[in-house]
């Protein structure tokens, strides 16, 4: 089937997929998709590449700022989430960052259900697309549990609500039970065990769900779990299974980071994403709501070749923000947002999880490495050695490479369960947008990191609990 031929069935499936009813979760498509042959099927795994537009990670993590210029004349939306409060959305509301993934589980169900009776194809193939589909449900269950179950831990994992496991594609389904978040977790390790063998090394396009995009998604879930011997084990698996099909490596920002040609590839022709899924974001694009915190922009060196994607010239403004520090993103993937399987969160994940098993040397390597391929040599050195240092100095990394992108906000979960950063508070500050000084601040209680399903969602489930 031609690319051309492939764009027209996706955006009729959009179509088919765009109008939803409020039985579970506001999401399931009024109408139903039809498909017979197996590339039709095939077909089908481009059209999940969203995960939401305008997503909370992005408002969530402590490394947002704001001014009070842009915050009092935001939606209300915004200011709730930057607020971290309990309720963000109205009854009459839909959540995007939960109504987008479902309906992909949807599509993913529909395909895992019937692709095996379809037409026109052989069964390896059938068997392949069926695969894809298997582990492409579980990373938008990783998705959902990471917004609406609490942060993993395996003292009360077993009894904390998660998310509703949804395995088949019945648009009338309307009784829906809320898993654990163990169970979820077990599922999704599950999904992901039984498909990666029949998983194709190469895919013809990075929006699909490769072998080692599966590999890397199992590794990520581990590492959420705390289980980073298990995590690197997968990371180091899934290096093996690269794809060949299409460029997959890291950019030298020290070679590509020119401005104000940024000459890093954007949306599906970034070589750092091994599987696109993306978020489109005008907080991103074209606007000054979602600022730096001045506590990341220290974090940086001056040579760190990072810096050029930020600015302190306000958008479509004159002059500069009133907070020394304080910058917005300009660059360089515009409004697309990526959270599927990228180098960048891989390699660091690596780092990570060499640190914590007191792999330090290792830690050090994979570090310098990486840090030489965002800034000058001389200025990549790695000053952390010993292993509680090194995984700090990992989780700063972190902050450096993905500020304003929403990984953050993932990170401050996970790290909750963590004695090295457990007793950590976060707070968000509005400052004034004439003089700069600090007008409001707000202090993450820790209930927060779990969000509430949105109120329409629980009066349309009657039994289906919220959370706190």
């Amino acid at each position: 089937m031609t690319l051309l031929n492939k764009i027209g069935l996706l955006l009729l499936l959009i179509t088919l997929l765009t109008s939803c009813g409020k039985d579970f979760l506001e999401v399931a498509p009024k109408g139903s998709l039809i498909a017979s042959k197996t590339f039709e099927y095939e077909n089908m795994l481009y059209t999940s590449q969203s995960i939401g537009f305008d997503i909370p990670l992005l408002v969530l993590g402590d490394d947002v700022t704001t001014l009070s210029t842009y915050f009092n004349a935001t939606n209300l939306r915004f200011q709730r989430l930057f607020r971290w409060e309990a309720d963000i959305y109205e009854q009459e509301q839909s959540a995007s960052e939960l109504q987008d993934p479902i309906k992909n589980i949807y599509l993913y169900n529909k395909i895992i259900n019937e692709v095996m009776n379809s037409e026109e194809g052989s069964t390896e193939y059938k068997r392949s697309i069926q695969a894809e589909a298997i582990a492409s449900r579980a990373y938008f269950n990783m998705m959902l549990v990471n917004y609406y179950g609490k942060p993993y831990h395996p003292e009360t994992a077993a009894t904390d609500l998660g998310i509703p496991l949804i395995t088949i594609a019945d648009v009338t389904q309307n009784n829906f039970t809320r898993a654990t978040v163990k169970e979820v977790y077990e599922s999704m390790i599950s999904d992901l065990k039984s498909s990666i063998p029949d998983m194709p090394i190469n895919v013809p396009h990075r929006l699909r769900m490769c072998r080692a995009a599966a590999e890397f998604t199992l590794a990520k879930i581990y590492w959420y779990m705390a289980d980073y011997k298990s995590a690197l084990e997968w990371i180091k698996t899934a290096k093996g299974h690269l794809p060949t099909s299409f460029e997959v490596g890291l950019y030298d920002f020290n070679q590509t980071y020119t401005n104000p040609n940024w000459s890093v590839g954007s949306g599906f022709n970034n070589i750092q994403d091994v599987m696109v899924r993306i978020s489109i974001s005008q907080w991103i694009l074209n606007g000054n709501e979602i600022l730096l915190a001045p506590w990341v922009s220290e974090l940086y060196k001056p040579n760190d070749m990072r810096l050029k994607s930020f600015t302190n010239v306000p958008y479509q403004g004159t002059g500069t923000f009133p907070v020394t520090g304080m910058m917005r993103r300009k660059g360089p993937t515009g409004a697309q947002v990526a959270h599927g399987v990228t180098m960048p969160d891989v390699t660091l994940m690596q780092a990570e999880c060499e640190a914590r098993l007191d792999r330090t040397e290792e830690a050090r390597t994979t570090l310098l490495n990486f840090r030489k391929m965002r800034m000058p040599e001389a200025d990549a050195t790695v000053s952390a050695v010993s292993k509680n240092d090194l995984i700090k100095f990992v989780i700063e990394e972190r902050v450096r490479e993905f500020a304003l992108y929403g990984h953050r906000w993932l990170d401050m979960r996970r790290l909750s369960n963590d004695p090295l950063f457990e007793n950590t508070t976060y707070t968000h500050i509005t400052y004034d947008g004439q003089n700069g000084a600090a007008l409001e601040s707000y202090t993450l209680d820790p209930l927060r990191l779990t969000l509430r399903l949105p109120r329409g969602v629980i009066d349309a489930n009657p039994g289906m609990p919220n959370n706190p």
